[in-house]
């Protein structure tokens, strides 16, 4: 739409002076100038759909108009691992020996280091009493008198916390011992592998 505005030439009053235009024809002018430019513009959320001459018409704007890029996810800067741990017991001199271990990669590796910190002192007859992955681990251990009953048969347990596998071990220790008079079952060690972070 078009519109053409006419404006009289300024003429001169009595007095000889220009006449002023109406400050309110020119605000009406520009008001009217900004409506026939819009009218050719589209509603909030719609485009131009096709035009004939001076008639536009406009319909919704279209999936994937305005191509936004994704995000990109964070790397990820590395992974929990979980771990073992193991439990070796044997004795020298009659006096028993344990060997434990947490936070290692595999069983075997856990076991061995085991088996050695068991034989740090001479033992020779160490062995594996438990190896846990991602557990916590008890160790309930028979005594009498406060001392520890060299005959007696401590016992090894993994569980998800050390509360539960301290439930577990005590039971079992008082029901493997209770032909010795006087025997008290004791947890003398307890820990959990946890699982380690390991960076990319």
């Amino acid at each position: 739409m078009q519109i053409k505005v006419i404006v009289a030439s300024p003429k001169m009053n009595e007095k000889g002076e220009y006449m002023k235009l109406d400050r309110a024809l020119i605000v009406l002018i520009a008001c009217i100038a900004g409506s026939a430019q819009a009218e050719q513009g589209c509603p909030p959320g719609q485009i131009p759909a096709q035009s004939t001459g001076s008639m536009a018409s406009c319909g919704p704007i279209p999936p994937g108009y305005y191509t936004q890029q994704e995000p990109v996810a964070p790397r990820p800067s590395g992974e929990w691992k979980k771990t073992w741990g193991a439990i070796a017991i044997g004795s020298i001199d009659s006096i028993t020996s344990y060997g434990v271990i947490t936070g290692k990669h595999s069983k075997t590796e856990a076991e061995e280091d085991a088996l050695k910190r068991c034989a740090s002192h001479g033992e020779t007859n160490c062995k594996i009493g438990l190896a846990y992955r991602n557990q916590c681990a008890v160790i309930a251990e028979p005594q009498i008198d406060g001392k520890p009953f060299a005959n007696g048969f401590s016992d090894f347990v993994g569980a998800g916390t050390t509360s539960e596998a301290s439930t577990v071990a005590l039971e079992r220790c008082k029901a493997d011992n209770k032909s010795t008079a006087g025997a008290a079952c004791k947890i003398i060690y307890q820990t959990c592998s946890e699982p380690i972070f390991q960076k990319y």
